[in-house]
């Protein structure tokens, strides 16, 4: 997509802070000579994709909606995870996974 500042001109009166907001960087970016990118980023997934995005199963994932551990959004009759929660969940089993492996990891460098 290719944003041409003149498009932008006239009235603002209309928009909100953070169009005001790129509208200025792309015309600061378009007068330095730089191009501007513009690219998207999945707000939330199915549970299908945060399961391959955390490496287990879409049954794990469903549990953890049940249980409470992972928060979901129902649309309609299916579930949508934010992003946010899918991140939070993810750094949450790293933090496990290094609690548990670091007496292993401290026994194989200093020995028992």
């Amino acid at each position: 997509m290719t944003l041409e500042p003149e498009v932008f001109q006239g009235t603002t009166e209309e928009l909100s802070g953070w169009e005001e907001a790129l509208i200025s960087f792309v015309r600061e970016a378009a007068q330095s000579g730089q191009a501007v990118v513009v690219s998207t980023e999945t707000r939330s997934f199915t549970p299908e994709e945060a399961a391959r995005r955390l490496m287990v199963s879409r049954s794990t994932i469903s549990r953890r909606i049940a249980d409470g551990e992972i928060r979901a959004i129902k649309v309609g009759n299916r579930h949508r995870i934010p992003y946010a929660e899918v991140r939070r969940h993810w750094e949450g089993s790293m933090q496990t996974m290094s609690r548990v492996v670091a007496p292993d990891i401290e026994a194989d460098l200093f020995g028992d």
